[in-house]
């Protein structure tokens, strides 16, 4: 097991207590980011694609969402999923519900929609989203092989996020030589304008600097 002295505990402890305080926010920030994208990049398409009722249930589903609704909220994103299964909108209405479960604080709620995502979304987006925030709250639950387990799946585009949570976890495991590695190999994989790096960079400046 590693020992750190004073001012490394301390290095450590400020980086997980900065993860604490910013990480739903963060968490969020990929949901809005990557929807965003997938909706200027495939909203065209979608429009093509999908039922006018598939697009009703959504709606109903981001007005019972924002009028914080969570019952109402439930019984439409069920709807979504049994009947519009196969559209593009049945991953945003769950990935959707789950930033609502979990700023609400029903983690298994929210663990569930991440994982429909996770095993049904066809958009690469969507799953890549599900699948960082599903291993951030498994991470705060101390579930660390599982979150890992999410990560291992290579999806184009995306190596350096998965980087970036894979150095969380050893952080969590209070494995900070480990953890370096992996922020640095999310800093080589993602892009140089990404406002992801200065998170990225903030984290590696707050590890101890000693090996384990």
């Amino acid at each position: 097991m590693s020992r750190y002295d004073l001012e490394e505990q301390e290095q450590l402890a400020n980086l997980k207590a900065f993860w604490a305080k910013y990480g739903n926010f963060i968490l969020t920030v990929l949901i809005l980011v990557f929807g965003s994208f997938a909706a200027k990049n495939g909203w065209e398409w979608w429009q093509a694609r999908q039922s006018t009722e598939a697009v009703v249930v959504f709606e109903k589903l981001e007005s019972a969402a924002a009028s914080g609704d969570l019952e109402l909220m439930s019984q439409i994103q069920t709807t979504l999923l049994d009947n519009h299964g196969g559209s593009n909108y049945a991953p945003r209405g769950a990935l959707l519900a789950a930033r609502v479960y979990a700023e609400d604080g029903k983690t298994d709620q929210a663990k569930q929609a991440l994982q429909w995502v996770v095993k049904e979304s066809s958009l690469l987006e969507y799953e890549a989203t599900a699948r960082l925030l599903l291993s951030g709250l498994l991470i705060e639950e101390g579930k660390h092989a599982e979150a890992k387990a999410l990560l291992e799946k290579k999806l184009t585009g995306f190596e350096g996020l998965f980087h970036d949570r894979l150095g969380d976890i050893a952080l969590a495991e209070n494995k900070p030589a480990e953890a370096n590695k992996e922020y640095e190999a999310a800093l080589a994989a993602i892009q140089a304008n990404s406002p992801w790096r200065a998170v990225i960079e903030r984290k590696i400046a707050a590890l101890p600097k000693s090996g384990e």
